[in-house]
């Protein structure tokens, strides 16, 4: 496929900053397809769309990494987490900042009639957001659903490979629409900075956990589906400690959201 060959998972790892320029180009591929063909819901086909795309390369980059960690048992070398995993986690990083700043873009710079229907499906997830943010049990209500985001992104990962893509482009979408509409009110593109700002402490925490969650699957998915793979035991045991992490980013998350309500 054209879209995820335009930057080769080489380069992507050498320098990921050119994932954002992807994270910003697939996404207004795949919408205008999307807006031609399935006007009835553009949003979540959309995701869809920007899944297929980029599985190719999302399965590519995580055997990658469960290659590195094949490598790094039979060296029996003690690296730290980021040593470990921060080539797929700046790739993500980067693509997931693309498609956000793609998002929010094309909401701000669309009629509203337009980008109402277009980001339809996102707004109403929005709106369900801020209905269970005003019960009176709230962080109790964060925590769930946060860990259960985490749970579906590790399992997308684990049964479909790449299938976390689908959730974090999902998470995009919604964040994108949430800035942009406030960034609409505050002046157009000049204001999104300063919309960005009220979503950055918490959000960046939660964003950070799913990525984590869905690299535990996909490593999991991979040393499973390739029988001999070296270490399974002890990948797996890694990856739970992954998942373990995103818990308590996602409990240090929540306090930071409530604390700004």
């Amino acid at each position: 496929m054209v879209l995820e060959k335009l930057v080769s998972l080489r380069v992507a790892i050498k320098q990921p900053a050119w994932m954002i320029l992807i994270g910003g180009i697939v996404p207004v591929v795949c919408l205008t397809v999307s807006y031609m063909i399935f006007e009835a819901s553009v949003g979540l086909i959309t995701n869809f769309l920007i899944t297929i795309a980029m599985t190719p390369f999302m399965l590519n980059l995580i055997s990658y990494e469960e290659t590195k960690e094949e490598e790094r048992i039979k060296s029996k070398r003690d690296l730290s987490f980021f040593q470990r995993h921060g080539d797929i986690l700046k790739i993500y990083t980067a693509f997931f900042c693309g498609m956000i700043l793609s998002f929010s873009i094309l909401y701000i710079i669309l009629p509203d009639s337009m980008s109402e229907k277009i980001f339809n499906d996102q707004i109403n997830q929005i709106n369900a957001i801020r209905g269970n943010i005003a019960s009176p049990d709230t962080f109790f209500k964060i925590i769930v659903n946060n860990v259960g985001v985490l749970i579906l992104s590790f399992l997308l990962s684990f049964i479909f490979g790449a299938g976390a893509i689908f959730l974090l482009s999902w998470n995009a979408s919604v964040l994108a629409t949430a800035i942009g509409s406030l960034a609409k009110q505050s002046g157009g593109i000049k204001g999104l900075p300063l919309a960005i700002l009220p979503f950055l402490p918490h959000g960046s925490l939660e964003i950070l956990a799913y990525f984590i969650g869905g690299i535990a699957g996909g490593l999991v998915s991979v040393s499973i589906t390739r029988r001999k793979s070296l270490g399974f035991w002890f990948i797996l045991k890694d990856s739970l400690k992954l998942m373990a992490v995103s818990v308590i980013l996602l409990v240090f998350a929540g306090l930071i959201e409530i604390t700004m309500l």
